[in-house]
């Protein structure tokens, strides 16, 4: 009896600290007003990720042949010899065929569709997950690190109520929350963080971005710059003072980001969104601005969205699905009948364990990206770090820890068998350097994919697919027998200072024969 009487007694003393009147009080409610989420903040983020999905595959779609079927440069042959980390993931590699491809980016786009306008929110989500690893799983070489953040992000925001607001789920439902806070919101907060410290403590074993020099770098590669990125390696000045801006955006997030509240931390990720988005007119790096976006957005607070609520007009306003849509879902009618059957208790412990088993794996998700986030980059390596990180990866090194200073297009040279060379893909034949280098690849992932393909070596995997496929598509352009194909790397060092340092060097990658 003492002892329980003591555990009491203690219980009673530690609730006085914390509750009420209680002298920590003050920090438990600056506390929790800080890790509160707007649910409008999670309904726009479920909007951009849905869309993001979209753009994602209208983005891939003109590779579909190319990157997914057996005609292309990674046939299921190759698929299933690299990226072991990957094997059984991909329901992609269950057929080489174009229009099993097709297929499956069909369906993935009618998930994302139904998960932009919140219909079954979290089922459609899980399947839009699910066919998204699929999809990375089956072409690992064409993927960056917005694809990867993507991957990362998104089944940590499908642990949060993105449909409880401005979704057909809640018209359908009647109710929703105005904030929520739970151990997945504090995940999702968590991330972007992450994200963001640990790119910093990378970047700060470099030389050059707290240097103020990294941006001048970056932006005198011209594989990387496109449309306005083009013409800012002009502006030294402004490039310095960008680059301090934005390692000061990547050291100081967590106090800019979580420690503060109401206008102000709605301000500051206005700030970080802006500087995400200035990405798209000036960087290729894909997906990277829009997921980095969405990241944010559970930062803004409900001062933000009530004022703009306010200020847009009532035409553009997120408005409530048609009352045809908006009837009782499926399963609360479900619920009912059974509960007029006398199965009430079943239905409770069914609702507790739901929200139970969300509670645990809010915890779980809270935890992975604490451990997993900051060992990347601390002196202790997490257990099973390399399983635990082959799907959900926490390393953010780009452009860490410096960026580089040189860039590389390639060359697809093509013999006839009359002995003359040609371009393998049309066009012609030069090793000339290009007026924008950013302009030889159709897209980032093209440029992705020859990093594995130049890595490989001569007799690499990747490197002799590529080579084959680079025959055949010869032969098709040319309606003639091809000897061999050479695919040459040409490398420039960038022009940091304005002016070219050097001509640019070549290296042969590989030469393979066409005949077999």
């Amino acid at each position: 009896m003492t002892d329980i009487s003591l555990v009491a007694r203690l219980r009673t003393s530690v609730d006085r600290l914390f509750t009420a009147g209680g002298p920590l009080a003050p920090i438990v409610a600056a506390g929790r007003r800080r890790l509160r989420v707007d649910t409008r903040a999670l309904a726009a983020m479920r909007i951009l990720l849905g869309m993001t999905l979209l753009v994602d595959l209208v983005h891939r779609a003109p590779g579909i042949e190319k990157y997914y079927t057996n005609s292309g440069v990674y046939p299921l042959a190759v698929h299933e010899a690299t990226y072991t980390q990957f094997a059984g993931l991909s329901i992609h590699a269950l057929s080489g065929s174009l229009w099993f491809q097709g297929l499956l980016f069909i369906i993935a786009g009618l998930f994302a569709l139904a998960f932009v306008v919140g219909y079954r929110t979290r089922l459609v989500g899980f399947c839009s997950f699910v066919l998204l690893v699929s999809l990375h799983a089956r072409n690992p070489a064409v993927l960056n690190g917005g694809d990867i953040l993507l991957r990362t992000l998104f089944p940590l925001a499908l642990l949060t109520p993105l449909g409880e607001r401005w979704s057909i789920d809640a018209a359908r439902r009647g109710t929703y929350r105005a904030t929520v806070m739970s151990a997945a919101t504090t995940a999702l907060l968590a991330q972007p963080l992450v994200v963001f410290t640990q790119n910093a403590v990378l970047k700060h074993q470099g030389e050059t971005w707290y240097a103020g020099e990294a941006l001048q770098i970056a932006f005198a590669n011209d594989v990387m710059t496109v449309w306005l990125g083009n013409y800012l390696s002009a502006y030294p000045t402004l490039l310095t003072t960008l680059n301090w801006g934005w390692v000061t955006l990547l050291a100081g997030s967590t106090v800019f980001l979580l420690l503060t509240a109401g206008w102000l931390r709605a301000a500051v990720a206005l700030v970080y969104i802006g500087a995400f988005l200035g990405m798209i007119p000036t960087l290729m790096v894909g997906l990277f601005p829009l997921v980095l976006t969405a990241s944010v957005l559970p930062y803004l607070t409900t001062p933000f969205w009530q004022t703009a609520g306010r200020l847009l007009p009532e035409t553009i306003q997120p408005q409530s699905p048609t009352s045809r849509l908006g009837g009782e879902p499926v399963e609360h009618r479900v619920w009912r009948a059974l509960r007029r059957r006398g199965h009430g208790r079943g239905v409770d412990y069914l609702t507790a364990y739901r929200q139970s088993l969300l509670t645990v794996l809010g915890m779980v998700a809270l935890v992975f990206v604490l451990v997993y986030g900051i060992g990347h980059v601390a002196d202790y390596e997490p257990p099973y770090e390399a399983e635990a990180t082959a799907v959900l990866d926490q390393s953010w090194g780009l452009y860490a820890p410096n960026p580089s200073d040189s860039y590389s297009w390639y060359v697809v040279e093509a013999e006839l068998e009359n002995g003359s060379s040609v371009a393998a893909f049309g066009g012609s034949l030069s090793f000339d350097r290009p007026p924008d280098a950013a302009q030889t690849y159709t897209t980032f992932r093209e440029r992705k994919f020859m990093s594995p393909v130049d890595s490989g070596g001569q007799d690499g995997v990747i490197a002799r697919s590529y080579a084959d496929w680079a025959c055949s598509q010869a032969a098709d352009r040319y309606d003639a027998s091809i000897r061999s194909v050479t695919v040459h790397e040409l490398t420039q060092e960038s022009p940091v200072d304005g002016a070219y340092p050097n001509d640019p060097y070549q290296d042969t990658v590989i030469q393979r024969s066409c005949n077999g």
